[in-house]
């Protein structure tokens, strides 16, 4: 039972990940301005380092859905 429910916080753990990337990417692709390391990026000053940003993101995105559907399928590995 104990592994159960270590899988249950990693799930959320990761949900939450993926829930604050969500809303910051939503943000930075609707507004074209993300904030980096070090400073504002936006769209239109630094177009690389932008979508750098959103691809990375969406990077983001896929590993931590990757991580809740492995923690689903096999929680018994956590």
């Amino acid at each position: 039972m104990a592994l159960m429910q270590r899988s249950h916080v990693v799930i959320l753990l990761f949900l939450g990940l993926a829930a604050m990337q969500g809303v910051q990417l939503a943000n930075a692709l609707r507004t074209g301005r993300a904030r980096g390391r070090y400073g504002t990026i936006t769209r239109e000053g630094q177009p690389r380092r932008f979508w750098r940003y959103v691809y990375s993101a969406y990077v983001v995105l896929l590993l931590s859905a990757a991580a809740i559907l492995w923690a689903l399928i096999s929680p018994s590995s956590f």
